[in-house]
């Protein structure tokens, strides 16, 4: 029999998590998928927590990070945001992964990526941080915003639309807003944000 190698052993992880969820990926499972012992499996990993950083750092393997001839430092922006994006939308589970542990490898180059952008357009060290941190926590929510859609598109209750009149006035337009208007959105509020505080660092009125 073929020696198992890190390939088999991601190939494996993301089949468990595909047909069972990834919250349903254990030693064992991986084990049973592989057609090993579990004594064998962690004779190839060490831990869960081994096994979880293989298999993001396969998912975000292939995310490039923009390069300056693509174009402005905004363009660079959102194209690294998109294509971070697509790929754990193609793997349905990863992104709850990626948000609940400290970065991995391919999860410090694409930090490094962000942050190379921001620091591009002009930004401050602390101001390109933050700006990060402002990224990081809109893919977080998103990620939770997902899983949350079908409750949140419910409506107001008909007997409360008088106790939350605000509400009652933008209910219709839920289920016209799609994922994409909220992504064009947020991308679109970030870079028009960053914009007006590289002008207030030039201007002065900025902290560094």
């Amino acid at each position: 029999m073929r020696a198992l190698g890190v390939d088999d052993i991601v190939a494996a992880a993301l089949r468990v998590g595909t047909h069972r969820g990834f919250e349903a990926l254990t030693m064992r499972a991986l084990a049973e998928e592989l057609g090993v012992s579990a004594m064998a499996a962690y004779h190839h990993v060490p831990s869960k927590d081994a096994l979880v950083d293989l298999v993001i750092d396969a998912v975000l393997a292939d995310v490039e990070i923009p390069p300056p001839d693509l174009g402005d430092w905004d363009v660079r922006l959102c194209e690294l945001r998109r294509r971070s994006a697509a790929a754990l939308e193609a793997w349905p589970g990863v992104d709850v992964l990626v948000y609940a542990r400290p970065p991995t490898t391919q999860g410090w180059r694409i930090m490094d990526g962000y942050l190379q952008i921001l620091l591009d357009a002009g930004l401050t060290p602390k101001n390109a941080l933050l700006g990060f941190n402002v990224l990081h926590d809109y893919g977080m929510a998103r990620s939770i915003q997902r899983r949350l859609h079908e409750g949140a598109g419910a409506g107001v209750p008909g007997d409360r639309s008088a106790q939350w009149p605000a509400l009652s006035r933008v209910e219709a337009m839920w289920s016209q807003v799609h994922g994409s208007d909220l992504t064009a959105f947020a991308d679109t509020l970030v870079v028009d944000g960053l914009r007006a505080l590289l002008a207030r660092q030039r201007a002065g009125t900025d902290t560094p």
